[in-house]
């Protein structure tokens, strides 16, 4: 038996690892998908529209400060007359910067990292593994601490050590796919006909870790939406005057006897929005999962 090695059957592999209409029907019609993709498209929007409400999220007035829901505040007003509705929509926009900015790095450097460490293998796998490690061997929030006490508080720091916390675990579980791909009869035969290793990289094993990378960046954004939301909250993240979620929750939690409205709503708007992120995972890994033998049949 000989094997064919003509050039049109060589990227048959990275085709074969894309999901395709099939998982993408199968979203349209999971209702999980829906409803968290109706939350986050929401929060995008919602975050886009934020520069309108400006004057409104930081304009005080003491006179109405404390108040409860009403025709005039919807969702009330804060300790210093502020509305809460128009800044919990500045507050989104910090949560879409978390969820793309951060977790958006993290994925870069991840990938990259894992696809190095697991393609290369020895001495270099080694030393990035124990790195990695040693990284993982810190409780996350004990790390984004000691990462913005280095660099000092504020969005884009706190965007930093997110970044640096998510990065870790996303190079883990791209390492351990490619050691299992890299012993594939097509890695193999790529490697025989001399196709380059960064081409067998981007080209030949990227596209099958599309899936996992999917389902595990989002459940990694519901993380990085926890992280900034527990380091505003401490006061490392967001510095005043520019609203958080986390901030908020914080501010209104010595308001409670007073108005309860304070630290529910963004606390609401934070669980929405990790639950939906956990959501989109579970929905993704199921329809990976539905047609995973159909997509690897001709790998």
């Amino acid at each position: 038996m000989t094997l064919d090695l003509t050039p049109a059957e060589t990227p048959v592999p990275a085709a074969a690892g894309t999901p395709g209409r099939p998982v993408l029907r199968a979203l349209l019609r999971d209702r999980r998908a829906l409803f968290s993709g109706l939350v986050l498209v929401a929060t995008i929007v919602v975050a886009a529209v934020s520069p309108l409400l400006h004057a409104a999220a930081t304009a005080v007035a003491p006179d109405r400060r404390l108040r409860g829901p009403g025709a005039d505040h919807l969702l009330g007003t804060d300790e210093l007359g502020r509305d809460v509705l128009a800044r919990m929509v500045q507050g989104a926009w910090v949560t879409v910067q978390t969820a793309a900015v951060a977790v958006g790095l993290a994925l870069v450097i991840g990938t990259l990292i894992g696809l190095l460490a697991g393609y290369a293998g020895g001495w270099a796998d080694s030393l990035l593994m124990r790195v990695i490690d040693g990284l993982l061997a810190f409780p996350l929030l004990v790390l984004a601490l000691a990462v913005v006490a280095a660099l000092g508080p504020g969005l884009r720091n706190a965007l930093i050590a997110i970044a640096v916390i998510v990065t870790p675990r996303i190079a883990r579980v791209v390492r351990g796919e490619v050691l299992s791909l890299r012993t594939r009869e097509w890695v193999a035969a790529a490697r025989i006909v001399g196709v380059p290793r960064r081409t067998i990289l981007l080209r030949h094993l990227l596209p099958h870790l599309a899936g996992s990378l999917l389902v595990f960046t989002a459940l990694q954004a519901s993380t990085a939406i926890m992280a900034e939301a527990a380091l505003s909250f401490l006061g490392l993240g967001v510095q005043p005057p520019q609203p958080s979620w986390g901030a908020m929750v914080s501010a209104g939690t010595e308001h409670l006897d007073t108005t309860w409205a304070l630290s529910v709503f963004p606390g609401l708007a934070i669980l929405l929005v990790i639950v939906a992120f956990n959501l989109l995972a579970d929905a993704l890994r199921d329809a990976l999962d539905a047609h995973r033998p159909q997509l690897r049949a001709t790998a």
